[in-house]
């Protein structure tokens, strides 16, 4: 028999998940289809030795609620009840061979600290931290969450922040070197480069101050791991009559008149036909209109598609150790940004992380034994992350394993240079590369932060709606305000308000 439903989700992913929550929460039917054995794409755990690795989440931003939208969210669909928020000890420390610095929460700490080791620079690190707190207040809101002043005043406290950006198109390169004169402060200011680009040459300011802003007001993390955020906006669906399946792989996008009116995917190797008034695709739209709409030969759509620039992805590491290295190795903060030397210390003007030999990248090792995670009670669990494109690691099989296990290497190397001896607690340890984020996650290239964030303005990405297909809707990193975990639960949320309005 044939099911209909209000909503069909296309990926449990967390713009799926949250626009999926909010849905069910406001009355709709909604279903939920994975086609990972996993929920919650990029932000999902899973287990090694009985440990939970998290896959994706090494902290979340969670700035002060005037500036960060997710507060609110949060507090509409009940998640705080849900989940329990960890606060970290610091912002994060950057490290080499021959130097430390740790950066605290709360900006005005920050600054203090900033001003104490760059004393030249006083002016411009008050001109920086004036200029992310201004980015962060541009989306504070939707409009729709806006009280009738502030909705009133809109164009004079935030409309013209768009339109400046807009304008001038700043990237972060731009912006530090207009004000900061320390080549290495540059570097610092921008030490998380590798979570969201490459290059901050290319890497537009806005996208990056939103971000800076909430970390350095404090930075959290999910206890259980991301997965347990994802499980939460699932219960969330579940408690309101929706469903979320997993194994349940979307095959093809059903259409009617120029319009989306259901799925077919297969779950127990059956397929099967739903039903519904809207369709949201939280997966690669490239996926939509060349795979799940291959019959209506889109070939207009995949071209605009594959004109815009990729988002960097990702190389992981994971490890597992047996003993506590928290209490090995006192000073290792829960986030160290790792530089070599040579790059710390060097010109400014070699932005290029991807130039960099693939063994020497700037890394973050986020050491998740330094809180209550979650994660497990007798064994202690490390990550390390950093920028790197699925072209690098498109070769055959005997060549791709053979570059995992050098790389994966000289990670561990790396690590016992500025935690000696680290290696000797290890247990464990494993590479993902951006083929394996393709392949988990289905996203071509492994594009897990959707468009580059080369560009300002909505323009430059996706449309939540699409222009060739009704009742057809984004909901991922593609759209506005772009990827990470912050980006895909307020894209989620924009697009449940948009079909409930």
């Amino acid at each position: 028999m044939d099911v209909k439903y209000d909503v069909v989700i296309i990926g449990s992913g967390l713009g799926g998940l949250s626009a999926g929550a909010y849905l069910a929460k406001n009355g709709k039917k909604v279903l939920i289809l994975e086609q990972h054995s996993l929920i919650g794409g990029c932000a999902t755990c899973f287990k090694r030795k009985g440990v939970l690795i998290d896959a994706g989440l090494h902290e979340m931003d969670f700035g002060d609620p005037k500036t960060d939208m997710k507060h609110l969210i949060f507090e509409k669909l009940g998640l705080k009840d849900k989940i329990k928020i960890v606060k970290l000890p610091t912002a994060w420390t950057i490290k080499s061979k021959n130097y430390s610095l740790t950066l605290p929460h709360g900006i005005e700490n920050v600054k203090k600290i900033l001003k104490k080791e760059f004393k030249d620079d006083a002016y411009g690190i008050d001109k920086y931290f004036k200029d992310i707190y201004l980015q962060a207040c541009s989306v504070r809101r939707f409009p729709w969450d806006m009280n009738f002043m502030e909705l009133f005043l809109f164009p004079f406290t935030t409309a013209w922040i768009f339109l400046k950006n807009k304008i001038t198109n700043k990237k972060v390169y731009d912006v530090l070197n207009s004000y900061i004169k320390s080549d290495k402060l540059k570097k610092i200011l921008n030490a998380n480069l590798s979570y969201y680009h490459h290059d901050s040459k290319e890497f537009i300011f806005s996208y990056h101050g939103i971000a800076q802003k909430h970390y350095y007001d404090g930075g959290v993390y999910i206890k259980g791991g991301s997965g347990a955020l994802s499980d939460a906006l699932a219960e969330i669906v579940k408690e309101n009559k929706g469903e979320v399946l997993s194994k349940a792989e979307v095959v093809k996008i059903i259409t009617k008149d120029n319009k989306a009116c259901g799925v077919e995917y297969i779950k127990n190797n059956e397929k099967i036909n739903v039903y519904a008034d809207r369709i949201i695709a939280n997966c690669d739209p490239l996926i939509v209109y060349k795979d799940l709409l291959k019959d209506l030969n889109l070939s207009k759509e995949i071209e605009k598609l594959n004109s815009k620039k990729r988002a960097t992805s990702l190389v992981s590491a994971y490890f597992i150790y047996d003993k506590n290295i928290s209490e090995i190795y006192k000073d290792m903060d829960y986030s160290t940004f790792i530089f070599e030397d040579e790059f710390l210390e060097g010109s400014y003007e070699d932005t290029n992380i991807l130039k960099i030999d693939i063994t020497k990248r700037p890394m973050a090792f986020i050491n998740y034994s330094k809180i209550d995670s979650g994660l497990s009670d007798d064994k202690f669990v490390g990550v390390v992350a950093f920028s790197s494109n699925y072209d690098e690691w498109d070769l055959p099989k005997e060549e791709y394993k053979a570059k995992k296990d050098k790389v994966l290497n000289a990670v561990v190397s790396r690590l016992d240079e500025i935690f000696p001896n680290l290696s000797d607690y290890l247990i464990h340890k494993e590479l993902a590369t951006p083929k394996t984020i393709q392949r988990y996650t289905r996203a071509y290239e492994g594009a897990i932060y959707g468009f580059s964030q080369d560009k300002e303005g909505i323009d430059y990405r996706l449309h939540y709606k699409s222009k060739v297909l009704d009742n057809l809707y984004f909901a991922n990193a593609f759209i506005f305000p772009g990827g990470g975990f912050t980006g895909a639960t307020l894209g989620g949320y924009l697009v449940a308000n948009k079909i409930l309005k």
